[in-house]
């Protein structure tokens, strides 16, 4: 559809909208967008670089229909996996929804109790929200939620990527599908995501009755420039701890004076891996730019700061001083922090969708390109060191994810098909909504027209009964199934809204001025120093009883420490990095030190027999395995070894076991026409508890959950017969 003729589309007051707000043309998106959801019923997923225009592909043909059919409900929601986003949002909305009339509404921990009174007292236009804040209305609006929602229309989702294969996303799923319980007719659901892995599997989320319903738009119509570097730092042959701990010293300091040196002007954004990272890197570049009569150039941002602090940082960012920041991935996603000059990564990115989203937060203008630097600390070297470093996997893998987006592919979405943690919030809120219900009627309205439909009958039924056990639900004679003691302890706390577990933590303050949060398990001691929020601070005092610790400004520093979480590794990445050390393929975009350490990388594969077998032997005793394969697949090689109580260490991209060669590959080749079940490898998972309602369940369900989630039967069983194959 040509321009001219999409515009002719939208309903005239949007029309003047655009033309006040200084429009001159609409994007092809956006050309796509109106179209689509003008003339048709389905659903949508925009897929687009950031600052492509996806929130207006959206909502321009939806406000039109709103003006040409206004009803006395929301007839619009926005949902956002972010605060600051939906704020961010708020602000563009409103400004295109002056000139329709339509209001614009936030609802969210930070909006007032005045301002959601008011809205509910008239409840209509757009609403913008986030997931958990659409469970409190479950929780505590029940009674309103038909005059809320019956004329609801659409549900814009930003950051689809970011939800799906997660407990937020199917929590979140779980909660439309309710809300289709309290409209007139289902909404129509659109997706905004700058990374779609596979088609398939979003359409399934997004409608999994219907996924030929969901149309996909791609912006491929603006290829951006791309200036990318790896920058590795090469580790010092070295002996004793001492030597070690100096090297680490003078290699971060190298990083610093570099990361200085190309985010010193401008504004830029620098990635690092985890909050340890984003405060000490912090204190570092502050501590430079000190020196040049430049105090606090580097702002900070992380989910463990306060509200105040992160906002702070945001409204810097927003305005036209050249502030670079240092933060975790809280600002990967497209919260408007204006034009990114360049944008730099401590450290491997976790994913190539990760590596996609945080590119793309640079180079918003048509004419300017995307910049990104990686800097890689790699580890020291010494002649002890176990074969897998000698291969530089950070480096190996960072090259790996670099290829593969230009190829361009990111990873598809996880399923997450073994969610019960999820399914027994869900109960209890259902349960909360209705004050009581049949467990046949909940069974439907959670499972068979819900999210949770790839769990059978049984498990459901097995579920209730383990919770009834815990106090956390009960039935009546009637038998209607109502919340126990408990389970309204549960409810009634304000944690329940979210459907992911917070570890416990500890609030920091200073004079009463709240700075962030540390978690339980790494609390510092009285008197000791460390960073938080990018400044240096020493512990007064710690009362147990309100989990507050009080600091005042120190000289002293030491690195923070939180809680971490590693993530899944797909098997297409590993195969990349396989074939990475395979070739002989140079990589411009690497720096001399990078070069080096792939050359020693290539040489170390090659003498090591790897370029025909994987499997090699280490000793007469021993072997190594290299799997190149995914997470999952690799993980469940672990359980058959355990299976079998065969002696192994597991060296993330390889697995050591504690036989010679040739008893390996027999081994192995016994093993391979035996069918592998998924539960009893579950079984052999030593914390099964891996979600927030999971202690409430039975370590059968526990292992079910496992066995849907982590083990890969098939995927792992491919990689023994390939093994073998090799040997024949």
């Amino acid at each position: 559809m040509s321009q001219l003729d999409a515009y002719a589309l939208l309903a005239e007051p949007v029309q003047k909208a655009l033309w006040k707000l200084g429009w001159e043309k609409l994007r092809p998106i956006q050309n796509e967008a109106i179209e689509i959801l003008t003339y048709s019923q389905n659903d949508l997923i925009i897929s687009a670089r950031t600052a492509s225009g996806k929130t207006e592909a959206a909502f321009l043909p939806i406000l039109s229909i709103m003006c040409q059919n206004p009803a006395s409900s929301v007839q619009a929601v926005y949902v956002g996996p972010l605060k600051a986003l939906i704020n961010d949002q708020f602000r563009r909305l409103e400004e295109l929804c002056e000139y329709t009339h339509i209001p614009v509404h936030r609802w969210h921990g930070d909006v007032s109790a005045s301002k959601k009174q008011k809205f509910m007292s008239n409840p209509r236009g757009v609403l913008l929200i986030t997931p958990e804040s659409i469970e409190s209305l479950f929780i505590n609006r029940s009674t309103e939620l038909k005059s809320l929602f019956h004329s609801l229309s659409f549900v814009v989702i930003d950051e689809i990527h970011a939800l799906q294969g997660t407990e937020r996303g199917t929590h979140l799923r779980s909660l439309l599908f309710r809300i289709d319980h309290h409209v007139i007719n289902s909404p129509r659901i659109v997706g905004l995501s700058a990374t779609i892995g596979d088609e398939k599997l979003s359409a399934e989320w997004v409608r999994p009755s219907a996924p030929d319903q969901v149309k996909l738009i791609k912006d491929g119509h603006l290829k951006k420039t791309i200036q990318y570097g790896i920058f590795a730092y090469h580790p010092r042959e070295d002996e004793t701890d001492q030597e070690i701990q100096e090297s680490e010293s003078q290699t971060c300091e190298e990083i610093s004076a570099d990361l200085y040196n190309s985010f010193s002007t401008g504004k830029n954004l620098i990635f690092a891996n985890s909050r340890d990272d984003v405060e000490w890197y912090t204190d570092e570049l502050n501590s430079l730019s000190a020196k040049e009569g430049r105090p606090d150039q580097f702002l900070i941002h992380h989910g463990a700061l306060s509200r105040d602090i992160r906002e702070h940082t945001e409204t810097l960012m927003q305005g036209k001083s050249p502030f670079s920041t240092v933060c975790s991935a809280t600002l990967e996603l497209g919260i408007d922090i204006g034009n990114v000059r360049a944008v730099g990564q401590i450290g491997c990115p976790w994913s190539v969708n990760s590596l996609v989203q945080r590119l793309g937060r640079s180079g918003r203008e048509e004419n300017q390109p995307q910049i990104m630097r990686v800097f890689l600390p790699e580890n020291n070297f010494s002649r002890s060191q176990h074969l897998t470093d000698q291969l530089h996997p950070s480096l190996i893998q960072s090259i790996a994810l670099t290829e593969l987006m230009l190829e361009p592919w990111v990873e598809p979405c996880d399923p997450n098909s073994g969610d019960l943690s999820t399914l027994v919030q869900q109960i209890l809120s259902v349960i909360a909504e209705t004050g009581g219900i049949k467990a046949a009627d909940l069974f439907n309205r959670l499972v068979e027209t819900g999210a949770f439909r790839q769990i059978d009958q049984s498990i459901f039924i097995e579920v209730l009964r383990q919770i009834g056990n815990k106090d956390l639900i009960e039935q009546t004679e009637p038998g209607e199934l109502i919340l126990g003691l408990k389970g309204e302890k549960i409810v009634r706390s304000y944690d329940f809204y979210s459907a992911f577990a917070s570890p416990p933590e500890f609030r920091v303050v200073n004079q009463g001025q709240a700075i962030g949060m540390l978690p339980t398990t790494f609390l510092p001691s009285e008197n000791q120093h460390f960073l938080l929020a990018g400044k240096r601070w020493q512990v007064i005092a710690i009362d147990y009883d309100r989990r507050e610790v009080g600091v005042i400004p120190a000289r002293g520093r030491k690195r923070p420490r939180f809680n971490s979480f590693g993530s899944k590794i797909h098997q297409k990445v590993r195969q990349k990095m396989r074939q990475v050390l395979a070739e002989n393929k140079q990589f411009g975009y690497l720096n001399p030190s990078a070069r080096e350490l792939l050359e020693q990388a290539r040489t170390t594969y090659k003498n090591a027999g790897l370029t025909h077998n994987n499997l090699i032997a280490l000793s007469p005793s021993k072997c190594l395995w290299f799997t190149w394969t995914g997470t999952d697949a690799h993980e469940t090689i672990n359980a058959i070894l355990e299976k079998y109580k065969l002696k192994h260490m597991n060296c993330e991209v390889a697995i050591e076991l504690d036989l010679p060669l040739s008893q390996a590959i027999e081994f192995f080749t016994k093993i391979a026409s035996i069918q592998h079940d998924p539960l009893v490898l579950a079984r052999l998972v030593q914390d099964k508890y891996r979600r927030k309602y999971d202690e409430y369940l039975s370590d059968q369900l526990l292992e079910w959950s496992i066995a849907q989630d982590l083990i890969n039967v098939e995927g792992a069983c491919q990689e023994i017969d390939k093994l073998i194959k090799n040997f024949r």
